[in-house]
């Protein structure tokens, strides 16, 4: 086997390719993650203040370290999905896109096919990189708010409102990072 060639400099497109199948998410991709996260923690407050009947002032402090906590584990559950479904919708989308593209740069006879090529695979992946991300946020949002509030109403009906608190919203972030992990 060849050794690893250290100094090798990756080609703009090969950087473009490989960015495209990272993990790594975009700034604008990690602000919306973390925004529409914090959101679905934060709705768990009203439940406990409002039907648990929690005091709001002298439960910050728990709101606050679960609401972070679980904000965290919810945007990570987003970008582990979000990964794994951008290539099955890349695959499902790719004739429609290819079509599309095709029909749209048919008309300029000065572009060389490798572009046309190259502005296809882009929008492919633009298409698969949207669809994946709403559809990430919002399966993340039902699974967890099912979780909270099963955990919550039923599960742990007979627990103390803080308590229940955080057991039904901390399991309810760590489940869903869990099974974020797992799904092929």
């Amino acid at each position: 086997m060849p050794a690893a060639n250290t100094g090798a400099k990756f080609s703009n497109e090969e950087e473009l390719l490989l960015q495209d199948f990272s993990r790594n998410v975009s700034t604008k991709s990690s602000a919306l993650f973390y925004g529409n996260a914090f959101i679905v923690s934060a709705i768990p407050i009203w439940l406990y203040w409002r039907i648990h009947m929690m005091d709001l002032y002298s439960s910050i402090p728990i709101f606050l370290i679960i609401t972070l906590a679980s904000t965290y584990l919810v945007a990570m559950a987003y970008k582990n999905t979000k990964f794994i479904l951008k290539h099955k919708i890349a695959v499902k989308r790719e004739e429609a896109v290819t079509r599309e593209m095709q029909k749209k740069l048919a008309e300029d006879k000065k572009m060389s096919k490798k572009e046309k090529d190259e502005r296809t695979l882009w929008k492919k992946n633009e298409v698969a990189d949207y669809e994946a991300t709403t559809f990430s946020i919002f399966y993340n949002n039902a699974l967890f708010l099912a979780i909270v509030i099963v955990a919550s109403f039923y599960v742990l009906r007979s627990f103390a409102p803080t308590f229940n608190y955080v057991l039904s919203v901390g399991s309810g972030a760590g489940l869903l990072w869990l099974f974020s992990t797992g799904t092929k």
